[in-house]
C-alpha cells in the first residue's frame, strides 16, 4: 500500500464517518448562533425595558419626594395657621372671660348694695314700724 493510497484510505473514512459528525457539529452551532442571537436581542430588549422602568421608577420617587415635601411645607403653614388663631381665640376668650368676672363683680356689688337696708329706706321704716305693732298687739293679747 502506497502513501497515496493510505491517504486516499484516510479521507474517505474521515468524509465517511468525522464529515458527517462535522457537519452535525456545524448544524448545531448555526442553530446555537441563531438562539444566542436571538436570546441576545430578547436580553437587548429586556435590558432596554429595565433601563426605561428604572428611569420611571427613579422619576416617579422623585415626584413622590417632592409631593411628600409639598405636602409637609403645607402641613407646617396650615399648623403655624392654626397655632397663630388659636392663640388668638384663646386671647379673645381670655379677654371676655375678664370683662364677664368685672360684669360680675359689678352685678354682685349692686345685688349686695341693694340687699343692704339703710335707716332711710322707707320700705324698711315701714317695716320695722309694722313688726312693732305686730309685738305690741301680741303682748296685748
Amino acid at each position: 500500500m502506497d502513501i497515496q493510497e493510505t491517504i486516499d484510505s484516510v479521507r474517505k473514512v474521515l468524509e465517511g464517518v468525522i464529515a458527517p459528525g462535522v457537519e452535525s457539529l456545524r448544524s448545531r452551532l448555526d442553530s446555537l448562533e441563531k438562539e444566542v442571537r436571538e436570546s441576545g436581542q430578547g436580553v437587548h430588549r429586556l435590558d432596554g425595558r429595565v433601563d426605561h422602568l428604572a428611569a420611571r421608577v427613579d422619576s416617579l420617587a422623585e415626584r413622590m419626594n417632592d409631593g411628600f415635601a409639598r405636602l409637609d411645607a403645607r402641613v407646617d403653614a396650615l399648623g403655624t395657621g392654626h397655632n397663630a388663631r388659636v392663640d388668638h381665640l384663646a386671647e379673645r376668650m381670655e379677654d371676655g372671660f375678664s370683662r364677664l368676672d368685672a360684669r360680675l363683680d359689678t352685678l354682685t356689688a349692686a345685688i349686695l348694695a341693694a340687699r343692704r337696708p339703710t335707716a332711710t329706706d322707707p320700705v324698711l321704716t315701714r317695716v320695722k314700724k309694722l313688726e312693732r305693732e305686730v309685738e305690741a298687739l301680741r303682748k296685748k293679747a
